[in-house]
């Protein structure tokens, strides 16, 4: 297991944020993240990026402990779901800087303008650049640097359907070139045809987690459903036994 989470728990003060989180993802997948607001998905992604250390519980990549990484080694990219920039550099600067801070990426400047059809932008600071443009921007820093698991946490976020298109396209092309994915988002009928496997999460813990024909024969659903009936039933489920 290349990225495995074993009973992390993490606490904002009183308030119990994840209660002994578990799971797994392997190269070559991208693995989808699912679960309402408030149910642990940012806080274990914040906990897998390093920004927050667990209380309990470890998380290891190529099984070894993510903490004992030094910070220019750590083989893991991120796309929040807020975008975060210098708002005195412009577009093109912004790229530059990565490309000058991670030089082995794979993405060149070039690519990710022409990609994410963002060269009529370039020169533009993030005041001046429209929702789906920050985030495309976003998007483009964290493929340019160099990782082994990529987050992204909400991704599609503030994208018109052919951006949407665009980013899927490209996770799957990092998936055929054998890296892990964790992707967190709320539009499960998006991340349905991409995902290997899914984690599904409430109330801190792991509620269940496989590929999409292993939920739907947890869940007694018929082939066809969708993995939004998918996520009700589970959460059904776990009310009634609760």
């Amino acid at each position: 297991m290349d990225l495995e989470v074993k009973q992390v728990f993490f606490s904002y003060g009183d308030v119990l944020a994840l209660d002994g989180m578990s799971f797994s993802a392997n190269r070559g997948q991208i693995v989808g993240l699912v679960g309402e607001n408030g149910a642990g998905k940012s806080t274990i992604i914040k906990n897998i990026y390093r920004y927050l250390s667990p209380d309990s519980g470890s998380i290891t990549l190529d099984g070894k402990d993510i903490f004992s990484y030094s910070s220019g080694a750590y083989p893991v990219s991120y796309i929040p779901d807020v975008p975060v920039f210098y708002e005195e550099l412009s577009l093109l600067e912004h790229l530059c800087f990565t490309k000058a801070i991670f030089p082995q990426g794979d993405g060149s400047i070039n690519e990710m303008l022409d990609k994410l059809d963002m060269r009529e932008h370039q020169n533009k600071i993030p005041a001046a650049l429209s929702k789906g443009t920050r985030q495309k921007l976003m998007i483009a820093m964290a493929f340019m640097r160099e990782y082994e698991l990529l987050i992204a946490d909400e991704p599609f976020s503030g994208l018109d359907p052919k951006q949407i298109a665009t980013l899927k396209a490209l996770l799957l092309e990092q998936k055929e070139k054998g890296k892990i994915i964790l992707l967190s988002s709320h539009l499960l009928d998006v991340t349905e045809h991409i995902c290997d496997q899914y984690v599904v999460v409430k109330n801190g813990k792991c509620l269940l987690s496989g590929s999409k024909q292993e939920l739907l024969s947890a869940t007694q659903l018929p082939a066809g459903s969708t993995m939004e009936a998918v996520y009700l039933r589970l959460v059904e489920q776990d009310e009634m036994s609760g």
